[in-house]
């Protein structure tokens, strides 16, 4: 019996038909686990949230911005990039007790003692949808440089590698006046609206190069504007990388687009870089306000517990509502 092969041209048609399917099924596909990355995005904020709760409940407080005994109050703004973060004492809330045991407390979490805890990948801390976590990011030495070198004169030698977090307790929100009064100062504290990580009192009136005297842990009774009304995790996403709308920003002190504020998950980071800038919105800097890797908008974390998905568009007065403690709340 003669066995009949597929000619040239059915060849040509049979491949043409599967890459059309593969063009259909493809964007679907690819829909299909963004979906799902999404939705493990919204579990990571949901345990650390239940995390943050349940050491409110241990506690009577939320953990503090800076942990650890190294280094004494006042501490000056270049400090407070090297003490332990706030997500250290919620280790053993998200199933890692025996990394947090692991934590040198005397010395600072940028320091060689706690290199092996900086490269510790935490899963619930990490966004699925962002890059490998064991490509890792970089900060600097606490005695090695001060703060205001541009990232392109960093040397090797004053820098540590870090696993990153993909998402970050943020003190309030900047609301600058418009327009501004004669002499004023952007950068003062007093043009944040604080939210729920407690009480900060600095020694002059901008947070750039002052010192930090006082801090109290926030409470969840601090907040007027009722816990289902009021942030307490955000997404910031795309690090190592500073990124602005969607692009890595580079500049000629930057060229590589080093992220400028904290990168680490076991280190904590400026009040500078953990301020929503004024009229920045969803998705347009992960360096200024709230990011993530997602399409159409990012996720939060709501001191009630639940996580909501912010849309791009949503509006910059909702966020200031949303982050203020005592704003009034969102509107009817």
């Amino acid at each position: 019996m003669q066995r009949r092969g597929l000619t040239i041209v059915e060849l040509m048609v049979t491949m043409g038909v599967v890459a059309v399917v593969i063009a259909i099924a493809l964007p679907a596909i690819q829909s299909a686990r963004e979906s799902a990355r999404r939705m493990q995005c919204q579990n990571n904020l949901r345990q650390i949230i239940v995390a943050t709760q349940s050491h409110h409940s241990a506690e009577g407080a939320l953990p503090s911005l800076y942990n650890g005994t190294a280094l004494p109050y006042p501490l000056r703004e270049w400090d407070l990039f090297h003490t332990h973060s706030w997500r250290v004492p919620l280790l053993p809330y998200v199933e890692e007790s025996t990394l947090r045991e692991q934590v040198r407390w005397d010395a600072l979490a940028t320091a060689p003692e706690n290199e092996s805890v900086a490269k510790t990948v935490v899963p619930t801390l990490v966004c699925p949808s962002g890059d490998d976590p064991s490509n890792m990011g970089w900060g600097l030495k606490h005695g090695s440089i001060s703060i205001g070198v541009p990232p392109k004169d960093v040397q090797q030698k004053d820098r540590y590698l870090v696993v990153r977090s993909d998402y970050d307790a943020m003190a309030g929100i900047q609301v600058l006046p418009d327009p501004m009064p004669a002499n004023a100062i952007p950068e003062s504290v007093d043009y944040v609206r604080w939210g729920i990580w407690g009480w900060a009192v600095f020694d002059t009136k901008t947070t750039s190069g002052s010192q930090l005297l006082r801090y109290r842990r926030g409470k969840f009774r601090d907040i007027k504007d009722g816990l289902s009304n009021t942030i307490a995790i955000i997404e910031r996403g795309g690090k190592p990388i500073d990124i602005l709308n969607g692009k890595p920003n580079v500049t000629t002190d930057n060229p590589n687009a080093d992220y400028p504020g904290q990168v680490g998950w076991s280190a904590s980071n400026t009040f500078a870089w953990s301020i929503n800038r004024n009229d920045i919105g969803v998705n347009v800097s992960n360096s200024e306000g709230i990011y993530s890797l997602h399409p159409g908008g990012a996720n939060v974390a709501i001191a009630d517990g639940s996580v909501r998905f912010l849309p791009d568009s949503t509006d910059f007065n909702t966020l200031v509502q949303l982050y203020g403690r005592s704003d009034g709340g969102l509107p009817e």
